[in-house]
């Protein structure tokens, strides 16, 4: 099963938590999955969890234009890309799953 993941909060909220743990179990299950962050979401990008799930086999894409205007900086290996690449997420997947 492929799995996307939309999240538009900050680090400090309970659903950047929910969704690295959403994250762990489906890969351990052997899902694929894909993360889209925008809008205060882009800040997660510098938060170690996520780090680790890019090692763990999980995509992750970022709104380029959200991040710009909060100043966030690139990142190895996640997506700096548009709202074409969320579409692409969204369109791909098997269930997709938003967290505002």
């Amino acid at each position: 099963m492929k799995l996307g993941i939309l999240l538009t909060s900050s680090p400090e909220n309970e659903n950047t938590h929910t969704v690295i743990s959403l994250s762990r179990a489906a890969r351990e299950e052997g899902h694929e999955v894909s993360i889209f962050l925008m809008y205060d979401g882009v800040y997660n990008v510098h938060k170690k969890e996520f780090a680790e799930l890019t090692e763990r086999g999980v995509s992750i894409a970022v709104c380029a234009l959200n991040a710009e205007q909060r100043n966030v900086k690139k990142v190895d290996g996640i997506l700096f890309g548009s709202q074409y690449d969320h579409a692409c997420i969204a369109g791909d997947v098997d269930r997709f799953i938003s967290f505002g």
